[in-house]
């Protein structure tokens, strides 16, 4: 849909009842405006189109532009920040550079009338959830109900049997470490030989 600006004011009617409560990048509006304004080139600017709700929550959206001779396309995919609320919904688009310095001051401003938020159908028993929120909320229940699993087998795991195990393990270790070493020699060899306290030594008869 394709919006032309009439100077600085841009029409709203025919998208003033476009919008639905909720509605994520489901229409695209493009504004067609003027390149230049007051002999100033206006594809140096950043543009922005601002919106306020009936709320007075304030959104924005940077639209980026694309220029021929004499005018400025600006496309603009309405996001569901703009349509959260339903109701009147004031808009803006702005234009805006930066000085020598780095501060950024508006160039210009257009004024549009605001349009309407229609409100989206709503039981008495409220809106099922979105897709993406029963996605989210069957993640969450499958990661806690998975939580509670491990942290049950953990409680009722007996770790009795793996406490005997390595004790054991401990008694034979000590056993092993208390036995004596047995050196075998005769009665020559004993002799000759600095005796270990430690050491079982087993005296045989020479060949």
């Amino acid at each position: 849909m394709e919006i032309f600006a009439k100077g600085k004011n841009i029409p709203t009617y025919a998208f003033g009842n476009l919008f639905v409560q909720g509605e994520n990048f489901a229409d695209t509006i493009c504004f067609v405006i003027d390149r230049y304004y007051n002999g100033r080139d206006l594809m140096d600017c950043s543009f922005i189109i601002r919106g306020v709700t009936e709320e007075n929550w304030e959104v924005d959206q940077i639209l980026f532009g694309e220029a021929d001779d004499d005018k400025i396309r600006l496309e603009w995919s309405v996001s569901n920040e703009f349509t959260h609320n339903s109701g009147t919904l004031s808009l803006e688009l702005s234009a805006s550079v930066q000085n020598e310095y780095g501060d950024e001051y508006t160039v210009i401003k257009f004024d549009m009338p605001p349009v309407c938020v229609k409100p989206t159908i709503n039981g008495k028993n409220g809106p099922l959830p979105e897709t993406a929120e029963q996605l989210k909320n069957e993640i969450t229940e499958a990661a806690s109900d998975g939580l509670e699993k491990i942290q049950q087998e953990i409680a009722e795991f007996d770790l009795t049997a793996v406490e005997s195990r390595l004790d054991k393990m401990e008694e034979d270790t000590a056993v092993y470490l208390a036995r004596p070493e047995v050196v075998i020699l005769t009665k020559n060899q004993y002799d000759s030989i600095t005796h270990k306290e430690s050491v079982l030594y087993v005296i045989v008869e020479e060949e």
